[in-house]
């Protein structure tokens, strides 16, 4: 006699225009961002204001999304990626708001201060506000979304976020251990990327759902969106050799870049249930 199949027990049916149609909100969020339409202004001075109250939003809807599941949630990408992702908003409150010293926009004086020592007196004020929003928006802000937009269907997003983040939070230390004294990020650093990044990024390999080259990649990724994000800023605002406009450019296609990279090797399917197949792992048949 053939079981009868209860209704829990079947698969939902698939939902292909979901990540189109979340991708396409993604493109007008961020074109409604960045455009001149009369609030960019305002954006450039407070865009870390508004990630704050992101922030806690991205966490509450991920727990959404995670309700009915038992795994760790380390082993849910996707809320890692969330996680993360909210992490650096709150880092950028330290960073580019208010620090432990009570500094407003401590940042901004600190990376001009830098520049000018080591380029002269006409480097101060390169580091822009616009080019602080720029940066920030483009290399964490849309990095971080497509990472959550892409997992669990393509992993690497998820690593390369990882290691931009213990990247961020290993310069903070050495900063700090060099000068012998506070820079503005540093807690956040401390407390939240050194220890949810090298989590993520633990589970991520005795899960097997990445490999220590995924990793490796990913962290050279951090490494090199902060030479791009410097160096470009050099080139664009010191040297002007190149328009500010190709800088911006340049880091958007850094943030899209983990997109594109090791699709074929770092592809999860789905079970029905919602859980994670890791690669090469096959589904099991349903009763």
């Amino acid at each position: 006699m053939a079981e009868s199949v209860s209704e829990s027990d079947q698969s939902p049916p698939a939902q292909a225009g979901v990540p189109i149609t979340a991708a396409a909100c993604l493109v007008v969020f961020f074109v409604l961002m960045w455009l001149p339409l009369g609030h960019r202004d305002f954006l450039v001075e407070h865009w870390m204001k508004v990630g704050a109250f992101f922030a806690p939003l991205m966490i509450f809807f991920g727990l959404l999304g995670r309700s009915g599941r038992g795994d760790s949630w380390l082993r849910d990408t996707r809320f890692v990626a969330i996680v993360l992702t909210a992490a650096y908003l709150v880092h950028q409150v330290e960073e580019h708001w208010i620090d432990l010293l009570g500094r407003v926009y401590p940042l901004y004086e600190l990376l001009n201060r830098l520049l000018q020592d080591a380029f002269g007196d006409e480097a101060y004020g390169v580091m822009t506000p616009e080019a602080i929003f720029v940066i920030n928006t483009s290399v964490v802000w849309l990095a971080g979304f497509l990472a959550i937009l892409l997992a669990p269907r393509h992993l690497f997003p998820a690593v390369a976020l990882a290691g931009i983040v213990l990247v961020n939070g290993v310069a903070h230390l050495i900063q700090a251990l060099v000068s012998l004294s506070y820079n503005p990020g540093l807690l956040t650093a401390c407390v939240l990327f050194l220890p949810l990044a090298s989590a993520a990024i633990w589970s991520l390999l005795t899960s097997r759902e990445a490999r220590p080259m995924h990793v490796g990649a990913g962290i050279a990724w951090g490494v090199a969106s902060h030479v791009v994000l410097f160096a470009g800023l050099v080139a664009s605002g010191v040297f002007e050799v190149i328009p500010v406009w190709m800088y911006y450019a340049a880091l958007v296609a850094c943030a899209l870049a983990p997109a594109l990279m090791f699709r074929s090797s770092m592809v999860m399917a789905t079970r029905p249930s919602g859980g994670e197949i890791t690669p090469g792992e096959s589904p099991r048949p349903s009763a």
